[in-house]
């Protein structure tokens, strides 16, 4: 008797806990209703309430199996897994990018109705994973207010069950007031794959928090190495405390190829963590495959962190953005609090940081200004110094006063075309404090692990708030001269630069003439008395005689002045734009000249970008002598083109009466050694002369193409065969 009742106790407990773990559904066919179905099981599902059921897939038959609605699937009320996985045949990835996995579930919502959702999910607590989605006139799946914590893995939405081909759903997830959900995982195997859908990919709104996007594809194939985007945003945010990302080995979402932005930061949205992505990037992060607009955009949320605090060179960067048609990352009117720390931007078609998305916004005194951000102030780099697998970067901060900031270095193949920055790789951090008038300075030694070239900075603030990239300081050209004989009338000598970025750069510009003739060793025929014209590009000219006439204390304050008192200078604070330097006789007279052009101000957010002079060639001495210096001498190689124009100045408008009809071209290091030389450009070098997209127009002009450390050089211009005529020298600073 006792026994019996041991016995039936056990029993008991069997059945209670076998009714706690719930039920298994077994979808064996792709009919829309009746035994079987999948339409079935979710029904029967819900109808066993308050435990978690699981539905599983047998369905005979090899391939892919569609199931498509002909009106929508019941919504999903109680908690319940969906396992796509179960299918016989199937396989999850375990890949690094998503080439093995086999999806065989397909849910085509062609014939669903006009809004169908694939899924709709109410029920807190669900998981769906190994599903294909696709072809809804509503969502892919829908989780909805009144249950949260959902996982969605290993499903392809928007898409065909191989990756490969957009199969649009309106949103390919939409989180409505629901939160603490998982789309995705740290694992292979939970990545989702979320692409081809004509809305958002993502789209979390109305009060949900919390939720977690992790390991994902949004708008790549499946492979990760094309473009698939959605039509709309990767991720649109209008909710709270969500996770993007992480630090954990496999957290990274690749958010790329989508059609507007990246990710969209809305109203309703805050405090909101974005980290350890690719956003605009293959999977290898290596290939640029770029959001449409931005990469990151912050439309009105605030207090969110875009990256982290990464504190050593070399670790992961926090966020890869990068090769996105406008800023990498860009936030809105009013919105504050944005942290944009140890990322990896570059390669996007405007700004790296876009505080107000008008541009590179200039430092104010004391930082008084508000907007974006604040319009926090960036540091300004003031020296860069390279040595002993360090480099030290020095400069200043103006700021609000008495605040501590953080400044981040980082370091870029290039800068971008304002001359401002992005920040291609994190060097390093230092910490600066303000004093009582908003002034710091900084000197930070850190590890160089790349190759030195532009080095750009950003400015922190206690709440957060960063300043757009720096200017930034690399390697220019920091002064053009060129020495030729100077005649009359169009044989003048005729200086062209151009300034390129968004700020103002201070240069002086030099007439030389008879302190040539006491040089070693001396030239022979110095022009006596030169006389100097700036023609700025409002149509102002600016002319000087002796150059101590006019701006005698400004020109010895450069440290540069010239040394005879018959020579004249000018110096000039000139905004982006063309100029012209002409040096002509006093009284028409003639002889050898120099007309100069330095750069005064190398850590301006401008730089000299092409250089050019016009004069008549001769034959000894009297070639077209040209030299310019690559610099700081601290920073890396620059690429350069020089141009020897003749032939086509006859056909310019106005022509050029008496062109230079065949030029050669010598480039010379400053210890007179020949680097290159080149007669017709299409001789040696035509490749690398196109693809700079300004190649000479005429066959007969010499073009040299290369990659120069800071130095000084010289190009010199000849005629071939001793012939002589009008001709130009031009150098142009590549990107």
């Amino acid at each position: 008797m006792k026994c019996s009742r041991v016995l039936i106790l056990i029993t008991a407990l069997a059945v209670s806990c076998a009714s706690a773990l719930g039920a298994t559904f077994t979808v064996i066919n792709t009919d829309d209703t009746g035994v079987g179905s999948l339409r079935q099981a979710i029904m029967d599902s819900n109808a066993s309430v308050g435990v978690l059921d699981t539905i599983a897939f047998n369905i005979s038959g090899a391939g892919v199996q569609t199931i498509t609605p002909v009106t929508p699937l019941p919504m999903i009320t109680d908690p319940v897994t969906i396992d796509g996985y179960s299918q016989p045949g199937t396989s999850q990835n375990t890949l690094a990018n998503g080439d093995n996995a086999v999806l065989l579930i397909e849910l085509d919502g062609t014939n669903a109705g006009v809004d169908a959702n694939g899924l709709t999910i109410p029920a807190g607590g669900s998981t769906v994973r190994g599903l294909v989605i696709n072809r809804y006139s509503g969502d892919g799946i829908r989780l909805t207010t009144n249950g949260g914590g959902n996982t969605i893995t290993g499903s392809f939405i928007g898409t065909n069950p191989a990756g490969t081909q957009a199969m649009s759903n309106d949103d390919g997830v939409v989180a409505d007031g629901s939160s603490n959900n998982t789309i995705g995982g740290t694992t292979a195997a939970a990545r989702n794959l979320i692409s081809g859908n004509r809305d958002d990919g993502l789209d979390f709104r109305n009060g949900g928090n919390g939720n977690v996007v992790q390991g994902n594809l949004i708008g790549t194939n499946a492979a990760g190495m094309m473009d698939l985007g959605n039509s709309d945003e990767g991720m649109q945010v209008a909710t709270t405390g969500n996770t993007i990302g992480g630090t954990a080995a496999g957290a990274r979402n690749v958010i790329s190829g989508n059609d507007s932005n990246g990710i969209q930061l809305l109203d309703g949205s805050g405090s909101n963590l974005v980290q350890g992505n690719f956003i605009g990037t293959d999977i290898t992060g290596t290939q640029l495959l770029g959001n449409s607009v931005d990469g990151v955009q912050v439309v009105a949320s605030t207090n969110n962190t875009i990256g982290g605090t990464v504190t050593t060179a070399g670790a992961p960067p926090a966020n890869i953005i990068a090769g996105n048609s406008f800023d990498g990352v860009s936030v809105g009117s009013g919105v504050t609090g944005q942290t944009i720390n140890g990322n990896s931007i570059f390669g996007n078609g405007v700004l790296g940081i876009n505080l107000g998305l008008d541009g590179v916004t200039l430092n104010d005194d004391g930082d008084a200004d508000t907007g974006p951000n604040n319009l926090q102030n960036f540091p300004k780099i003031t020296t860069v110094t390279a040595a002993g697998g360090n480099v030290t970067i020095s400069g200043n901060l103006n700021s609000t006063p008495s605040t501590a900031f953080r400044l981040e270095f980082f370091a870029n193949t290039m800068a971008d075309a304002s001359a401002f920055g992005e920040g291609q790789t994190f060097l390093g951090f230092a910490n600066a404090t303000t004093d009582a008038t908003g002034n710091a300075s900084y000197s930070a030694t850190l590890p160089l692990t790349v190759p030195i070239g532009p080095i750009t900075a950003t400015a922190t603030d206690p709440a957060g708030n960063t300043s757009e990239f720096s200017a930034a300081f690399g390697t220019q050209l920091l002064n053009i001269s060129t020495r030729l004989n100077v005649l009359t009338g169009d044989s003048v000598l005729i200086g062209g630069f151009i300034i390129t970025g968004s700020e103002s750069k201070k240069v002086i510009v030099r007439g030389i003439g008879p302190s040539l003739g006491t040089a070693n060793p001396p030239v022979a025929g110095a022009l006596a008395d030169p006389n100097l014209e700036l023609h700025e590009a409002d149509g102002t000219v600016v002319t000087n005689d002796n150059w101590k006439d006019t701006q005698e204390v400004e020109i010895n304050a450069t440290t540069i002045p010239p040394t005879n008192d018959l020579e004249s200078a000018i110096v000039a604070t000139l905004p982006p734009g063309a100029y012209t330097v002409i040096e002509s006789g006093k009284n028409g007279g003639t002889g050898v000249g120099l007309v100069e052009v330095y750069d005064l101000d190398q850590s301006a957010g401008a730089t000299l970008a092409n250089i050019s002079t016009r004069g008549f060639v001769n034959t000894g001495d009297n070639v077209m002598i040209g030299g310019f210096i690559i610099g700081p001498s601290d920073t890396g190689p620059a690429n350069v083109l020089v141009r020897a124009i003749g032939p086509s100045l006859a056909n310019a408008n106005p022509p050029v009466p008496g062109a230079l009809a065949d030029p050669t071209l010598e480039l010379h290091d400053s210890n007179g050694t020949t680097l290159l030389t080149n007669d017709n450009w299409k001789d040696t070098q035509e490749a690398e002369i196109m693809a700079t997209g300004i190649p000479p127009t005429d066959d007969l002009e010499s073009a040299i193409v290369d990659t120069l450390v800071p130095a000084a050089y010289t190009a010199i211009v000849r005629g071939t065969g001793n012939s002589t005529g009008v001709g130009l020298v031009e150098v142009y600073h590549l990107p």
